[in-house]
């Protein structure tokens, strides 16, 4: 039976989205803080979604996205189900869409940028558009993220790829689901902060797709993670970034889509007050924390200790 008032439904509900997101780029009045947004990628049964919502008790903070990931080598149905449940826990569903097997690291020229663009993998991405266009709801949608890194198959100098087959390949990705009418999806293009990595710094800025293509802008950057890494400050490791976001993107929204901190080679409390305090001195208006404890990198759960738990919620009672 057709339903009118649905179709309805859904509109107001993708344009409140986008109001909420144009909210959070400027303040509500004199007395009154920005709209900000927070989120989780989590780990666990379920894409996550039950730790989520543990943490958004503890944190007695709500969430406001949860994110999952999606690999197309699983060649998995868009997870209706799980977005619905998402939706129904009052947070926007966001999937980092990685065009790889996530097993077998950078060098797997089957994902060539070219070879999406060239329709390589048309069947799969349409199955996705229309699924997309029947779930309605609003739902983002983040595909090949750090394409200006070195250590995915779609990063920029990886099999072959340029930062034009970058745009060329979210281009299509983008068109095709418009093309279905999943008009409901909202894209975000998200780079790696490449801090220490002048050249990752311009590889971004080649990669952008423009602003019709774009939504949302992420920015991903860890603190004091896995042997090798360093402690910076939230400064020393955003504000690059913050600035190519700004060069390419000024009126479209910037969210850190993904960020961390290891609590072995500094103070992570302190490390998390300082984050927050900083970011709302910025243009920043989002943050997804990656709320996971993987034992070859680091704990970067935000309740890694009370500490850490307590400077966290003390945080977001803030943002």
């Amino acid at each position: 039976m057709n339903r009118p008032h649905k179709g309805l439904r859904r509109q107001v509900g993708l344009a409140v989205a986008i109001i909420l997101m144009i909210l959070a780029m400027s303040s509500c009045g004199e007395s009154e803080r920005p709209v900000r947004i927070f989120g989780l990628s989590s780990q666990g049964p379920n894409f996550g979604i039950d730790a989520a919502e543990r943490a958004a008790h503890s944190l007695e903070r709500k969430i406001d996205v949860v994110n999952i990931f999606i690999a197309w080598e699983w060649e998995r149905a868009l997870p209706t189900v799980t977005l619905q449940r998402i939706d129904e826990l009052g947070a926007l569903p966001a999937i980092t869409w990685e065009p790889w097997h996530p097993a077998d690291g950078a060098d797997q020229p089957q994902y060539a940028l070219k070879r999406i663009t060239a329709g390589a993998f048309d069947a799969y991405i349409m199955r996705w558009a229309k699924a997309a266009a029947l779930f309605g709801q609003p739902m983002q949608i983040r595909f090949g993220h750090e394409m200006n890194g070195t250590w995915y198959p779609w990063s920029t100098g990886v099999n072959g790829n340029s930062a034009n087959d970058y745009r060329n390949a979210y281009r299509h990705v983008h068109d095709m689901f418009i093309a279905a009418g999943a008009a409901n999806v909202e894209w975000v293009w998200s780079i790696d902060s490449a801090s220490k990595r002048p050249q990752g710094q311009k590889n971004a800025i080649d990669a952008y797709p423009g602003d019709q293509y774009v939504d949302v802008v992420g920015i991903d950057g860890y603190n004091g993670g896995p042997t090798g890494a360093t402690w910076d400050s939230p400064e020393d490791l955003f504000a690059p970034a913050i600035d190519i976001a700004t060069s390419v993107a000024p009126e479209k929204p910037v969210w850190i889509y993904e960020t961390g901190s290891g609590d072995k080679r500094g103070d992570k409390a302190q490390w998390i007050t300082d984050l927050f305090a900083y970011l709302a001195r910025t243009r920043v208006s989002g943050l997804l924390w990656f709320n996971f404890n993987k034992d070859s990198e680091q704990n970067w759960l935000l309740n890694s200790s009370p500490d850490v738990e307590k400077a966290a919620k003390t945080a977001l009672a803030k943002w």
